[in-house]
């Protein structure tokens, strides 16, 4: 999400005249720092690139820290040039002219035509905000309520960006499975987006299990173009904490949803969310958690320690496990996940599938980046010609951090 309100922001800004794009932080008169406040350690990295250009830089910061420390930004860098929350990322022109505190809601679901150039792969927010209100969760405060976008302006942005070249877009939202458009809901969404013609792929995350219908397991299943993966936060598999979280489903309920994605939908992948440390979060509620891991055996997780978020209400439960006691938590299902995503990865080989080329290798010169329709990331033997076009692949080698090596088969 957070890329995608860059991608905004930077539209907005290219086509405006008195602005020009800085080939570096050095030659910058104005640098944007867009953040993120999910986990305290990305605002820390925040405050310390903040703390190492305010001297001598016009610094602007964006995004979702702005929205909810504007006080505390001001206070500790009262050299600040602007502070810009989530609802104002439209008047980013104005406001680098301007400067000042930007952070009152918008009314509406912001809409903006984005320019982004050619790209095989995209994102595209079809939602903004959040009604769950987890425990643990900052993104209604600073994200706001769920507001839907309309099919028809998602639809015009797809169709834009297919005719740019682009093969690919990701959905985004924070829980897509409660999108509505005046009763279109995301399944039939997605209907309607596979008849865009030159897109090739359809992903989306995230998606709330305590909303995931058959009617989505059976879309999914249903259209070539929509990838086969599932990015399913579970959280944590002990009960007493998801109902401490407000998460609204049982640790059962998520397994059988699972079944039944894996039941409808051959080599679909299915990636999660843990998170561990959580206030009160006993021994016995940990190990609950590595036993949901070790019996639905994830494609990948993403794991993360509880940090308390000011103004949740997981911040009046206190912050009792100790911070040693986190990290060999999250240690040991960052163990256990490598194991089984290895396990799971070894039995791909020798499988062949149809790959989308989008990138150059960050290090291996004469190397394309290919992902499959369910989320394998592969490295191939080839030239920027590739990028951009589909090839069969054969899975020959694992690599490192759950990638392969792969060849071209035709």
């Amino acid at each position: 999400m957070n890329e995608y309100d860059s991608e905004r922001m930077a539209s907005i800004i290219s086509e405006d005249a008195g602005f020009e794009t800085a080939r570096d932080e050095a030659g910058a008169d104005v640098i944007i720092l867009n953040t993120c406040s999910v986990r305290k350690h990305a605002e820390e990295r925040a405050m310390s690139y903040i703390g190492r250009h305010i001297k001598d830089k016009k610094v602007i910061v964006a995004g979702c820290m702005a929205q909810s420390m504007k006080k505390e930004l001001k206070k500790q860098f009262p050299r600040l040039y602007a502070i810009v929350g989530t609802f104002k990322f439209g008047e980013i022109g104005e406001i680098i002219r301007k400067g000042g505190i930007h952070t009152e809601e918008a009314k509406g679901v912001y809409s903006v035509d984005v320019r982004r150039g050619k790209k095989v792969r995209a994102f595209i927010a079809i939602m903004q905000g959040c009604d769950n209100f987890c425990s643990y969760c900052i993104v209604p405060f600073v994200r706001g309520r769920e507001k839907s976008r309309t099919a028809v302006e998602i639809k015009k942005e797809i169709m834009e960006l297919a005719k740019t070249g682009c093969l690919e877009v990701t959905l985004l939202g924070q829980n897509v499975n409660s999108y509505n458009d005046n009763g279109m809901n995301f399944p039939a969404l997605l209907r309607e987006l596979v008849n865009v013609e030159g897109i090739e792929r359809i992903r989306f995350m995230t998606s709330h299990p305590k909303d995931l219908t058959d009617g989505l397991i059976d879309t999914v299943a249903s259209h070539e173009k929509l990838c086969k993966h599932f990015h399913l936060p579970v959280q944590s598999g002990s009960g007493r904490i998801l109902e401490l979280m407000n998460r609204k489903y049982t640790a059962d309920e998520y397994r059988q949803k699972v079944s039944k994605i894996r039941e409808r939908i051959p080599g679909v992948s299915v990636t999660t969310d843990v998170l561990v440390g959580f206030p009160g979060e006993t021994e016995a509620d940990f190990m609950e958690t590595a036993d949901l891991v070790r019996d639905i055996m994830f494609d990948d997780a993403y794991i993360f320690k509880y940090s308390v978020r000011p103004g949740t209400k997981a911040e009046s439960l206190g912050d009792d496990v100790p911070e040693k006691e986190k990290l060999r938590r999250l240690n040991y299902i960052l163990d256990l996940q490598k194991k089984i995503s290895e396990d799971i990865n070894n039995k791909l080989l020798g499988n062949v599938y149809k790959v989308l080329c989008y990138g150059k290798s960050p290090k291996n010169k004469g190397e394309v980046l290919a992902t499959t329709g369910n989320n394998k990331k592969i490295y191939i033997k080839g030239e920027k010609e590739m990028i951009g076009a589909l090839f069969m692949v054969k899975l020959v080698e694992p690599r490192g951090g759950g990638t392969f090596t792969g060849e071209v088969v035709k």
